[in-house]
């Protein structure tokens, strides 16, 4: 069980002056401010409480939380120090409030530096450009909260140390319409759909119709998605980084939406409304009928990005009914016609972006189709 806990931060608030400016999207603007013109820029930002989560035995500790809109700019600096003595990695949500902290709905994804998952240390910092995700807004009631959370280092590690390109995640249980879910162990997911480039060094080919090396492979076949698992699974083990037991796949379909929702609850792993759509995913409103290179638009709150929109994800499982009650570990029916894909598309509309939305590829999985990619899993043989 996840448990929560409440700490006070020492510093817990830091006062800006007022600023204004001119609207640009370049964060550090070259013409002098404008000061008939409010844009974003908070007059008072506050580092909120420290909200952190645990299930080990020493809850993780975040200190000497500040945050500071640096002058000039539509940036902000929020600088911390992180203490866990029995973890390597801690997973830090950045949260933003207008609203003095009574709730917390201004969208924050356009972030670099130490987010997501970070090594306990001091002077750690995470740089906002909050010009990207909140222009045109302006509030003297702003907070920005983080959550730090351990239970993510509960997967044992792969003892040849983890690839950089994989997130660990937890096991733990889920509502999967109506179904609930429990998912006895952790694993390790791709924290983006599978490029043209890695496709192309291990396939010697390239399916897609949309062609850049950095972009989602796509119009690939669920035979090609499997083959390329078991051919990644047969190098890595060969240059001595996968032990035995431990292997490449597809996720299951359970996975996957468990993955995506990132412990939330609502619709969309950002909230139940589409207004914010646009800054995690790539659909009908804005991706200007193409794919789009990955990593592009804003991560869920376990740091995987494009889990949305994009391309349609291969999952490992038949397409079938989902079987309701209580499930461990479920793998999808034993045959069928269909193979399940999830996560909508660059030309669906947003409610197939949401967590719960199935699909199938009303076909036989040799099917191709330009808006279909996948993502890779690693994880103990099943």
């Amino acid at each position: 069980m996840l448990i929560k806990c409440i700490q006070r931060c020492p510093a817990v608030c830091q006062s800006i002056p007022e600023r204004r400016g001119s609207a640009s999207p370049d964060p550090t603007p070259r013409n002098k401010p404008n000061p008939m013109k409010i844009i974003l820029l908070f007059a008072l930002l506050l580092a909120a409480p420290l909200v952190c989560s645990s299930a080990q035995l020493v809850p993780p500790i975040i200190t000497n939380l500040v945050s500071l809109q640096r002058p000039g700019t539509f940036l902000v600096d929020i600088t911390y120090d992180l203490i866990d003595p029995d973890s390597a990695s801690v997973y830090i949500l950045v949260e933003a409030s207008s609203t003095g902290g009574s709730t917390y709905v201004v969208p924050i994804v356009s972030l670099s530096g130490d987010v997501g998952l970070v090594a306990p240390g001091p002077g750690k910092k995470i740089v906002w450009n909050a010009w990207n995700d909140w222009a045109g807004n302006y509030t003297t009631n702003a907070k920005v909260r983080l959550t730090a959370d351990d239970t993510l280092s509960a997967l044992s590690p792969v003892p040849n140390g983890v690839p950089t390109n994989l997130v660990s995640i937890p096991s733990g249980s889920f509502n999967m319409s109506g179904t609930l879910v429990y998912l006895s162990r952790g694993f390790y997911m791709a924290k983006c759909e599978t490029t043209q480039t890695e496709f192309q060094q291990l396939m010697a080919t390239n399916t897609s119709v949309f062609r850049g090396p950095t972009l989602p492979v796509d119009s690939l076949t669920w035979f090609e998605a499997t083959n390329y698992c078991g051919l990644l699974t047969d190098r890595e083990r060969t240059a001595g980084r996968l032990p035995v037991g431990w292997v490449y796949r597809l996720p299951t379909e359970a996975e996957w939406e468990y993955a995506c929702r990132a412990g939330t609850t609502t619709t969309y792993s950002f909230g139940d409304s589409t207004v914010n759509t646009g800054l995690y995913a790539w659909y009908s409103a804005n991706s200007q009928g193409t794919t789009h290179g990955v990593a592009l638009k804003g991560p869920n709150r376990w740091g995987l990005y494009d889990m949305m929109g994009n391309v349609w994800e291969w999952c490992q499982d038949w397409y079938g009914s989902l079987p309701g009650g209580n499930v461990t570990d479920p793998q999808g029916p034993g045959s069928g016609s269909s193979r399940v894909v999830r996560g909508g598309s660059w030309p669906d509309v947003a409610s197939s972006c949401a967590s719960a939305y199935r699909n199938i590829n009303y076909g036989y999985p040799s099917l191709r189709n330009n808006n279909y990619g996948f993502r890779i899993v690693l994880a103990p043989g099943q």
